[in-house]
């Protein structure tokens, strides 16, 4: 029972602290109106955060820590995209607060070095250096797109976006799908 009123309780501050920064800077939210927000004492978000940036620093956690990984089962490729961008449409909200720069310059970083690492099974090359690189430049390239994706409402249907994305990367580097 108590583990379920935690994570309640800390599910109420996630959101709180989500929906505060649709609207305004993390430098401008304060302990108080997050607790407000969530209907919660400060003494309760006290008992379980020392200050904001451990309550961002899990949301980030959190989101990272639930990103699809790359299936080499897969038919295709594109296979693997498809639940991936599921994931950050489905996570939407989240994820545009936490790459906004006023919240955390260094979320996007995160983000790439946690799909480099979840997505360290693709093979572009075999030359272990090159494939790495091609690796990284794909990942940058998307994640511009998936920005640019979610700041337009997400009005690409999952499907496409994910076509599009393994489209590029496979053109980008000379390989076939």
């Amino acid at each position: 029972m108590d583990n379920k009123r935690t994570a309640r309780t800390k599910g109420y501050l996630k959101k709180a602290m989500t929906e505060l920064l649709r609207t305004q800077p993390f430098e401008d939210i304060t302990i108080k109106a997050i607790c407000a927000k969530a209907d919660v004492n400060r003494s309760t978000f006290y008992a379980y955060y020392s200050c904001r940036r451990d309550l961002i620093d899990e949301i980030e956690k959190d989101i990272l820590s639930q990103l699809p990984e790359f299936d080499p089962s897969h038919k295709s490729f594109l296979d693997s995209l498809i639940p991936f961008m599921q994931y950050i449409k489905d996570n939407g909200d989240t994820f545009r607060v936490l790459m906004s720069a006023s919240v955390d310059s260094f979320f996007a970083e995160e983000l790439i070095s946690a799909v480099m690492d979840k997505y360290s099974g693709i093979v572009f090359s075999s030359d272990k250096e090159e494939g790495r690189m091609e690796l990284i430049f794909c990942i940058n390239g998307v994640s511009g797109i998936v920005k640019e994706w979610m700041d337009g409402g997400f009005q690409w249907p999952v499907e496409r976006i994910s076509s599009f994305i393994a489209t590029l990367v496979f053109r980008s580097t000379d390989q076939e799908e």
